[in-house]
């Protein structure tokens, strides 16, 4: 490969967004749900919620930003974990991972391109204080 493809490869990677990014939306307001927490503490559950009592608080999902991007399912699972840590979630319970596929640029569906996404629940443990809320 050249060094002028080369180089244009790698600001074509660099701008086209090459990771994921994680939005969370809120269904229950919850007071103190904002206190943040490590990372490593936030439980992950893939097989369905746990069955301590808890509260669902919110759906966050997590989605490539192109289908270039770099970022796996790992990856993201890892950026789900770390958004809930930020937002107090207690634990993620995953909701589905898939794909979605799209005109490629937006301009015409025989360049599709396919971005993976994932989703979860927000957790918040009901008997984590102890005050039967959250």
């Amino acid at each position: 490969m050249s060094r002028t493809a080369a180089g244009l490869l790698t600001i074509a990677l660099l701008t086209c967004g090459c990771g994921s990014t994680v939005r969370y939306t809120p269904v229950v307001r919850s007071a103190g749900l904002h206190r943040g927490r490590p990372v490593q503490s936030v439980d992950v559950y893939l097989s369905g919620p746990p069955t301590r009592p808890h509260r669902d608080l919110g759906l966050l999902e997590a989605k490539q930003e192109s289908d270039l991007s770099l970022d796996g399912t790992r990856a993201m699972l890892h950026k789900l974990r770390a958004r809930a840590a930020r937002i107090g979630c207690d634990a993620i319970s995953l909701n589905s991972v898939g794909s979605r596929t799209a005109p490629a640029l937006a301009v015409d569906i025989s360049h599709a391109s396919s971005v993976k996404t994932v989703t979860a629940t927000c957790i918040r443990y009901l008997d984590d204080d102890g005050d039967g809320d959250g």
